[in-house]
């Protein structure tokens, strides 16, 4: 359980300081009965055997708590990072998102964790997409090992993610066209047009128009034409490449045209920010676990591409998973994290359930992990390629699993005018307007999904002991 000693009155305390300790205090008790009363209500399989002895069954969850810590609108209060702590607390195994740089509100919630608790990071994912974040697995070391085996997930060479708007490059000072005889460029009508305070224009939104076949078009400087070794070339009689000198000159199919450094976009790219992997191991389950940030990106081309970040993601687990199998037949694979899924039946719940995955059935008809509980973005989901795998002992079997609300205890909708002195900005007389915004950047703007699995077989093992004795004997 967390330790709470800096709630003890102190004879320093302001009034202010007071109260906040004393409805912190009540507030921890309120979390600790909704989370009981949450549990026993969860989803568990309708033939499930469940176990009343926590020692054989390991919970594992995932969070992304938002821009954890971040100063957009103020960093977590002390209040906040309790209330956090005691809902890790209810967890054995925890898979973190949107983790930031700096990790001392981290730090700070695991020292309220105690000293049993411990967590791997990665280094933050640079670039406007990765946003800087990190991925964390945090644990509790009575309960989890860690197995001394993480790393980043990379897509090799061949098996990276397609860009939805193909390979393209740039021009320095605008590309110069040359369009076949009779040819023109049409503009599609009805675009979205802004105007800038300066009076230029901007086009609301990305616009693709086709360029007639046979336009030619000018290279940016600095661009060259590159042969590999040993590729087949046409020469001359004083040992040069056979280039046609003419305005117009026809290279062989062996040739590449190099562009200029930052001319060439998109092509085939890695996540948008890196899963993580972990190995573990609880009891007698061994696991392996990746924790995911999927990208979201908007309109048509931005959920091509986070389908895809998912099938790539399953598929790289799945090779690994294969790989493993010959080695230990007994370690099992989860992805878990925020994958952005929009629903159920949607297409990125295809994509999450390709290669062998499935969402464990208690998990499947849990409520949304957003604040309003309708969105699905976050998920776990099991490897079961078992097809492959030589089996002993061990196995996956859920128990329960379940979504828990916080704010229908902690920073509830009608305690705004509790917490408005408390939302002023850093360094300023201003107040943040939204009180529902700004709560979710004290706790988050996701709710902590979770799932039970068993982790005890001696049963099993023991009969298997047994069988194997009586065939010797035998």
């Amino acid at each position: 359980m967390p330790f709470y000693s800096w709630l003890r009155p102190r004879s320093y305390d302001s009034v202010r300081n007071l109260k906040t300790k004393k409805r912190a205090t009540q507030k921890i008790k309120e979390l600790r009965a909704a989370f009981d009363a949450h549990v026993k209500d969860a989803t568990v399989l309708k033939n499930g055997e469940m176990p009343s002895d926590k020692s054989q069954y390991v919970r594992i969850a995932t969070w992304n708590i938002r821009e954890f810590d971040s100063s957009s609108y103020g960093y977590r209060s002390q209040e906040a990072k309790a209330y956090i702590a005691e809902i890790l607390s209810r967890f054995d195994l925890i898979a973190l998102q949107e983790i930031r740089r700096d990790l001392d509100a981290l730090n700070d919630v695991k020292k309220l964790l105690g000293p049993n608790w411990d967590y791997i990071a990665t280094d933050v994912t640079e670039g406007a997409s990765g946003n800087k974040e990190r991925m964390v697995f945090l644990f509790n070391q009575d309960k989890v090992w860690f197995q001394n085996v993480a790393g980043e997930l990379t897509l090799p060479a061949g098996k990276r993610i397609t860009d939805p708007f193909g390979d393209r490059f740039r021009v320095e000072g605008g590309a110069q066209l040359e369009l076949p005889e009779g040819e023109n460029i049409v503009s599609p009508q009805d675009l979205k047009i802004d105007t800038l305070s300066s009076g230029q224009t901007k086009i609301g939104k990305a616009v693709e128009i086709p360029i007639p076949e046979g336009t030619k078009i000018v290279l940016p400087p600095g661009s060259s034409i590159r042969f590999a070794k040993h590729a087949r070339v046409p020469t001359t009689p004083d040992n040069k490449i056979d280039i046609e000198a003419t305005n117009t000159p026809i290279l062989p199919e062996s040739a590449e045209i190099v562009l200029p450094p930052n001319s060439l976009l998109g092509g085939p790219q890695q996540f948008a920010r890196t899963p993580f992997i972990a190995s573990f191991q609880a009891g007698w389950l061994k696991l392996n676990l990746a924790t995911v940030h999927i990208y979201y990106g908007s309109g048509a081309t931005g959920m091509e591409r986070r389908k895809e970040e998912i099938r790539r993601l399953t598929s790289l687990l799945a090779d690994r998973a294969k790989s493993d199998s010959d080695s230990d037949a007994d370690s099992y694979f989860i992805a878990l994290g925020d994958f952005n899924i929009v629903g159920p039946g949607h297409e990125t719940m295809d994509a999450l359930k390709t290669n062998d995955f499935m969402i464990p059935k208690p998990l499947q008809n849990v409520p949304g992990s957003n604040v309003k509980q309708d969105k699905f973005y976050d998920q776990i989901a099991l490897w079961t390629g078992e097809s492959s795998r030589r089996k002993t002992y061990t196995r996956i079997v859920p128990y329960r699993a379940g979504v828990f609300d916080f704010f229908d205890v902690v920073y509830r909708t009608d305690e705004e005018e509790v917490y408005r002195p408390f939302m002023r900005k850093p360094k300023s007389s201003k107040f943040y307007s939204s009180y529902k915004n700004w709560r979710t950047h004290q706790m988050s703007d996701h709710l902590p999904m979770w799932v039970e699995l068993r982790i005890d077989f001696t049963q099993e093992y023991l009969d298997k002991i047994e069988l194997d004795l009586q065939a010797k004997l035998d």
